[in-house]
């Protein structure tokens, strides 16, 4: 906007310094203001569009990663006969497609002891003498509870016991009403028995053993296996047995592949680069006369990515099956908008027919592939590295924060400069218009001061 400095002048009359300085500091800082401003909101739209690139590519390499180990295919669902007797713990990812018929012939048991039956818990049991105690679970170190004369009480040996390194337990239970017992417990398996010295509490006496350490015996398959515990982990790879009764009957429990959770994967997949296609379309925009382009549509580089994940998906995988070799071959299309359809009919029966093929095309056959290793990598592993790589502190996504970062700096330096260089115009500004105002002022109080006395001379037309 234009300034009407001869009215901001008062016409001569007087004038207001302030505003003349403030207009014409304005004026001139106008230009330079316009230009900065206009660069750093065209870097903080750059900013913000790294900034959606980069979550899309994070989001994308968490969709492909999911698929890009071998193990990653081990899709399986579990049935099982008898729950009851034998249950399982399922890892979908490692148990391995087949049949195991199991029978339980035992299970693993710890030895039990009680002591001797007393009327209370809190009378000393060895009067004058105190009371020593040994335990031994199977081959390992001796321990003893030594309780001192008039600290032998039920509780105190079950105190004495329990604090013991010895993996042994022991409680007081009531078996009948005013009748005690300590029972000592160790843990299961045969090599585990306990071995008790005792001279006051009965805990030696061999009637008093009420159960016996044994292992649990279960038969897989036709091989028999015998374990010290009642869960059982490794006879079938993916299934961690708990077994809870003896059987008389076969237990079959049939992992299966599960497909259907293979291809959730792939059509997640899909749609997970569809977003991301939509992202960047939107970055690289080009913008029309009504339209802005998008905030990156000037960086060949983010189109380089595009065209750089785009050709994994498109192209055969680097470590192809033997009939399935990439996605078009098992119903996932290129379509005109750039985005990929997947064909369910197609992709299930590709699933069906060909999961090595496929589990090969996308991960090479490979788990935890390390990042340094030059192979082939199959789709997912290629696209999840080539992603790291983009992200990685040298990469280019990086390196392109750091040239808009840089370029937002310069900007408030220019910006600080421009506005001192702006301060020291509107002082020397002020200075000017100040002098020139006090000189103004001296010249009126000069010309009132000569039409007075103009004014009061003799023979003037006032005087006549």
């Amino acid at each position: 906007m234009e300034t009407d400095y001869l009215q901001a002048l008062g016409a001569g009359g007087g004038f207001d310094t302030k505003q003349i300085v403030t207009a014409l500091v304005a004026a001139e800082k106008a230009g330079k203001q316009s230009s900065i401003d206009r660069r750093t909101a065209d870097v903080d739209t750059k900013l913000s569009g790294i900034g959606q690139l980069k979550s899309a590519l994070q989001t994308l390499q968490t969709s492909f990663a999911r698929v890009d180990d071998k193990a990653d295919f081990n899709f399986s669902s579990l049935t099982n006969s008898a729950p009851a007797m034998v249950s399982a713990n399922f890892d979908a990812t490692s148990a391995l497609p087949g049949t195991y018929t199991l029978t339980v012939s035992q299970l693993a048991k710890n030895d039990v002891i009680t002591s001797s039956e007393y009327s209370d818990i809190s009378s000393n049991q060895a009067t004058a003498s105190p009371a020593l105690v040994t335990i031994q679970v199977g081959s390992g170190s001796v321990e003893t509870v030594t309780l001192a004369a008039g600290a032998t009480t039920l509780n105190d040996l079950v105190d004495g016991i329990n604090a013991l390194t010895a993996n042994v337990s022991a409680r007081i239970v009531e078996t009948s009403v005013g009748a005690f017992r300590v029972v000592v417990e160790g843990p299961q398996g045969t090599s585990n028995a306990l071995t008790i010295a005792d001279n006051a509490f009965g805990l030696a006496t061999p009637s008093n053993k009420i159960q016996t350490a044994q292992n649990a015996e279960v038969t897989v398959n036709g091989l028999l296996v015998s374990s010290a515990s009642n869960q059982i982990s490794g006879v079938v790879p993916g299934l961690k047995l708990n077994l809870m009764s003896e059987t008389t009957s076969d237990v079959v429990l049939s992992v299966s592949r599960d497909t259907s959770a293979a291809k959730a994967s792939i059509n997640d997949l899909v749609a997970s680069y569809n977003v991301f296609e939509g992202i960047i379309r939107g970055l690289t925009a080009s913008g029309t006369p009504t339209t802005e382009g998008g905030a990156l549509k000037s960086d060949a580089s983010v189109t380089a990515i595009r065209e750089k994940v785009r050709g994994f998906l498109t192209s055969d995988s680097s470590t192809p099956g033997a009939t399935k070799m990439g996605m078009s071959d098992i119903g996932v299309s290129l379509q005109r908008n750039g985005t990929f359809k997947v064909n369910d009919t197609a992709l299930s029966a590709a699933l069906t027919s060909d999961y090595t093929d496929i589990t090969k095309m996308f991960s090479a056959d490979t788990n935890n592939q390390s990042s340094y290793d030059g192979a082939n990598r199959g789709i997912a592993g290629d696209i999840v590295h080539q992603i790291t790589s983009y992200l990685a502190f040298d990469g280019l996504i990086k390196a392109r924060e750091g040239s808009y970062s840089n370029e937002t700096k310069y900007l408030s330096v220019e910006q600080s400069d421009l506005d001192k260089k702006m301060a020291a115009i509107q002082t020397r500004y002020t200075q000017q218009f100040s002098t020139m105002s006090r000189i103004m002022d001296e010249m009126k109080a000069t010309q009132d001061y000569l039409e007075s006395s103009l004014g009061n001379l003799p023979f003037t037309s006032k005087n006549d």
